[in-house]
């Protein structure tokens, strides 16, 4: 069963933390997966990437890996660099979709950017400051098979309590509805999966609730 609200958390002066989470599942009946996450953190520098291999089964799995490695490999470039590094690397694969998000624990600085499906949107805490909800860009194109050229999207500044959440076009409803939880980052992805992810195709969620201010902490 899903947790509860979470309870507000103790924030310290001298520290930042982004609780993270990750949930997903092969399309039933299939054991390859071929939508795979990245979550990477050193200096207080968060980089989230949430993949999509086309289609599914062992090609799409083959492919999600080959881009997840290439975010793990390259833990301080930026989401257009991992994005064409990973199209590089993708080409004569089946190709993948995907997301990268980059959090600056220490600012609250967000930057984010994607190249095909896999949608990701930040809530506000309060639902209502400057605006309520931001989605990220998606550049329409196949890495390692269309590469698309990147724009240089605005940062966006998390405030404390603010989630970001991404998901692969396997889950299947209004993200930022579902952002506006108040269930901690592991109940949360779980909880979309569950409710949300379709019957034909392989699913993943990333959650990340951004607390200024406090020591930082990957809950899977």
């Amino acid at each position: 069963m899903p947790e509860g609200p979470a309870a507000p958390a103790p924030v310290a002066d001298d520290a930042a933390f982004v609780d993270v989470a990750v949930a997903g599942r092969p399309r039933p009946g299939q054991e390859a997966c071929g939508d795979q996450s990245v979550v990477r953190s050193a200096g207080g520098r968060w980089v989230l990437a949430a993949i999509d291999g086309l289609g599914h089964g062992p090609e799409a799995e083959h492919s999600a890996l080959l881009a997840a490695a290439v975010v793990d490999e390259n833990p301080d470039a930026g989401p257009a660099e991992l994005l064409t590094l990973g199209h590089a690397r993708l080409v004569g694969s089946r190709g993948a979709a995907a997301t990268v998000a980059v959090i600056d624990a220490a600012t609250g600085l967000l930057d984010w950017l994607g190249v095909g499906n896999v949608d990701g949107v930040v809530v506000r805490a309060d639902g209502s400051i400057r605006p309520g909800v931001h989605g990220v860009f998606l550049a329409a194109g196949v890495r390692g098979v269309q590469m698309p050229s990147l724009p240089t999207p605005r940062p966006v500044q998390l405030e404390h309590g603010d989630c970001v959440l991404l998901a692969t076009d396997g889950v299947r409803t209004d993200l930022a509805e579902a952002a506006r939880s108040g269930l901690r980052p592991a109940a949360l992805a779980r909880a979309v999966l569950d409710e949300h992810a379709e019957p034909t195709d392989d699913a993943l969620v990333v959650v990340a609730r951004y607390f200024g201010r406090r020591r930082a902490r990957v809950a899977w």
